[in-house]
């Protein structure tokens, strides 16, 4: 199946660069703005690397991770209620490296602290409220620092100069609803708007499983002189009952104890297929106690100024606040954490165009307090966790954060159909950590059986450096090659640092200690360096994009099977994508979005100390990475006012542990979509998931050598209705 994939792929490709033929050249080419890559507006076309644009206004977002996974390379597993584990061609990555490798920003400002993020960023997110959504897989540009990794999201807002309000609200399967209500007000000397939304899942398809959430984000803009203004305010809250991993008897393997057996639901305890087969058992729920409460608020306030000389003078004061409490379902004896981070940034730019050159030189200042803590109180179980999951406190411990970035990103005419892109960002980022429960950096599991680690107070800095070369050619008016080469870093993320396990990594460890307890200043920054090629071409009735990447990742921090840290893996990645949307005829449109990718460990690690530890050998393929990826809709327009769109979603077969001893099949899930205009200002709709029934896993993994999955949705269904006041 990989091999007819991949073929197939290649001749698309070949078949869509053959298509641009003069006279198809020489008609008029319309194209998208973006403005992520330059911070300004540009035209999509010119732009010298990946990107890919989504218009949130197209769907229902009570998951924004399903709006997301509509762009090439992206492959995001929903966990429960709105947890998920993102991948930007990468695997899906847990941990720190799954919160560190990818950067969501609103209107170009991170979501969240660059040392403090979280695998669960989607769930700030308020899509409903933007203009657009735009999307750059692998190393962001110079604008951008750390966390831009593996793949960056901007959430871009509308513009504010329209009077009007809105109404759009969806109802569906698991009393699941989605409410967003828009206001936007012309008070003369200025504008504003104020968007709230309101998502929930009452009954959830699982048991004891549910989410409410609220969102409401205020904003306002005004212009005095040569300066304009726009100030936004948001806040996020979130109440969510959660289901773990679902697992069967089956998933047990072959000889499971009867602590095992016992921990399952009763539903899951005579299932002999994988517990996604088994409609009852994916049902159930053995975490129904697990919860996830969280919040957070975002303020800023842009102004731009255009300067005498042509320049446009850019300040961006901004203050965010996250906090969070959720019980770790994932890990044994579900310990408690707790978490909070507060920020006070700054982003200050000089941009010009000078003709031969256009250029951005600036300045971006963080600094942040944060804490975070993390309680057990039940015995673990089975019985080998005890040791690693022990009762009572865990960490507790508080960081102060500074990060101070200057960089310069510039775009040269070298002639009319040659531009250069050059970009620099030099990153420093500071943390002092202060330890608030007794340090234990002298635990000998031999002695003791508890593998955890606190540190004494420390400070550590890092010093990274991120260059960009990128170039454009133009075939033609509607045709580009573009190429980028480019090195993304992050700084580790303070869980990478301070909150510990066990470890016998090389790399990891002072060559004066003991052999057992880790060496914080071993560990350094991560970095990728990412060469793309692509082509992209813009006709009347035909956009499309093929890219072709190899990166290849250092100092990958991750934890291993054996809940070692390792602070020193080698990834290689490489692929192909392609975008493509094309009128077959006057009412038919094919979109799609075809992804081939080989992820891969590029070096060594025998656990040797966990139970049914998993060996990686170098060149093995790296867990949770598909090497196929499809999103594809086919849409018909049956007349004036009524819409139907077919969607089909492939995921490819991939490993479920790092030896690559057991596999996931993937999965093939339809969607259908009737889109009925009532009016000019109304629209229904009405969409199937899984039209077909489908038994899938959002995702499948495999911890201490048992299968464990989110099992997918069955059928289900989501109407709405849209009304402009």
């Amino acid at each position: 199946m990989t091999k007819s994939f991949s073929t197939f792929i290649g001749q698309t490709v070949l078949t869509s660069l053959l298509l641009g033929t003069p006279a198809l050249a020489q008609t008029a080419v319309v194209d998208e703005i973006i403005v992520t890559t330059t911070r300004s507006d540009s035209l999509r076309i010119d732009n010298p690397g990946n990107i890919a644009t989504l218009d949130p206004s197209k769907t229902v977002n009570l998951f924004p991770v399903e709006l997301l996974n509509q762009a090439p390379g992206v492959h995001i597993h929903r966990g429960s209620g709105q947890e998920h584990l993102t991948a930007m061609r990468s695997p899906v990555l847990v941990g720190g490296a799954g919160a560190g490798s990818f950067l969501y920003l609103e209107d170009g400002i991170p979501m969240r602290a660059p040392g403090f993020a979280n695998v669960n960023a989607l769930m700030d997110a308020m899509p409903q409220a933007d203009g657009s959504v735009e999307v750059v897989r692998g190393p962001g540009s110079a604008l951008y620092g750390s966390n831009a990794v593996h793949g960056l999201v901007n959430f871009i807002s509308a513009p504010l100069d329209e009077a009007g309000a809105s109404a759009d609200i969806a109802v569906g399967s698991y009393a699941r609803h989605a409410v967003s209500l828009k206001s936007a007000q012309d008070h003369g000397a200025f504008m504003t708007r104020l968007t709230l939304d309101l998502n929930g899942d009452a009954d959830g398809y699982r048991d004891e499983q549910s989410f409410a959430q609220q969102k409401a984000r205020l904003e306002a803009a005004w212009q005095d002189g040569p300066t304009g203004y726009r100030l936004s305010l948001a806040h996020m809250n979130l109440n969510q009952e959660t289901a773990g991993y679902a697992q069967s008897l089956f998933d047990l393997g072959d000889d499971p104890s009867q602590d095992d057996i016992n921990g399952l639901p009763t539903a899951c305890q005579t299932v002999t297929v994988p517990a996604y087969e088994d409609e009852a058992c994916a049902r159930a729920n053995s975490n129904r106690e697990a919860y996830r409460d969280a919040s957070a608020t975002r303020l800023y306030v842009r102004m731009t100024t255009d300067l005498d000389d042509g320049a446009t003078l850019t300040l961006t004061p901004y203050l965010r606040s996250n906090e969070m409490e959720f019980l770790m379902h994932f890990l044994g004896g579900d310990p408690l954490e707790e978490n909070k981070h507060t920020s006070y940034g700054l982003q200050a730019s000089y941009a010009r165009d000078a003709g031969w050159v256009s250029y951005v030189a600036g300045l971006d200042i963080e600094l942040t307090e944060g804490e975070l803590s993390e309680v057990q109180v039940k015995t673990a179980s089975p019985s080998y966790l005890i040791g690693k999951y022990p009762v009572g406190t865990h960490y507790d411990f508080e960081v102060d954060a500074q990060v101070i970035a200057p960089y310069v990103h510039a775009v040269w005419s070298l002639s009319d159909k040659t531009d250069i892109t050059t970009g620099l960002r030099w990153e420093m980022t500071d943390y002092d950590y202060t330890n608030n429960a007794t340090d234990s950096d002298n635990t000998d599991p031999n002695e003791t059986g508890v593998f955890l680690f606190r540190v004494a107070d420390r400070s550590d800095d890092f010093s990274d450096v991120s260059p960009k070369l990128g170039v454009v050619h133009r075939l033609a008016d509607n045709r580009r090659i573009f190429a980028n080469l480019a090195r993304a870093t992050r700084a580790p993320q303070v869980t990478d640092l301070y909150r510990l396990r066990d470890s016998t990594r090389r790399n990891f460890r002072s060559e004066v200690n003991d052999g057992l307890n880790p060496d914080v200043s071993a560990i350094d920054s991560e970095t990728l360096d990412s060469l793309e090629i692509g082509y992209r071409a813009v006709y009347p009735a035909l956009s499309y994009e093929a890219a072709a990447f190899i990166m290849q990742k250092e100092n990958y921090h991750f934890r291993d099977s054996g809940d070692n840290y390792v602070a020193d893996g080698k990834t290689d990645h490489m692929g192909i994508e392609l975008s493509l949307d094309w009128m077959l005829a006057r009412d038919w449109t094919l979109a799609a979005q075809l992804t081939y990718a080989q992820h891969e460990y590029a070096f060594g690690n025998d656990p040797d100390n966990g139970q049914d530890a998993e060996e990686i050998t170098d060149g093995d393929s790296i867990d949770g990475a598909p090497e196929t990826l499809a999103n594809t809709s086919l849409r018909y327009k049956y007349d004036e006012r009524t819409f139907i769109k077919l969607n089909w979603e492939h995921v490819g077969s991939y490993y479920m542990d790092a030896s690559n001893s057991t596999e996931y099949d993937g999965h093939d899930i339809f969607a259908l979509t009737t889109d009925y205009v009532l009016s000019g200002q109304s629209r229904l709709s009405l969409r199937i998931d899984n039209l077909f029934d489908e038994d899938y896993a959002k995702r499948a993994d495999k911890w201490f050598g048992k299968n464990r999955y989110f099992p997918g949705e069955g059928r289900r269904f989501m109407a709405r209705i849209s009304h402009k006041f």
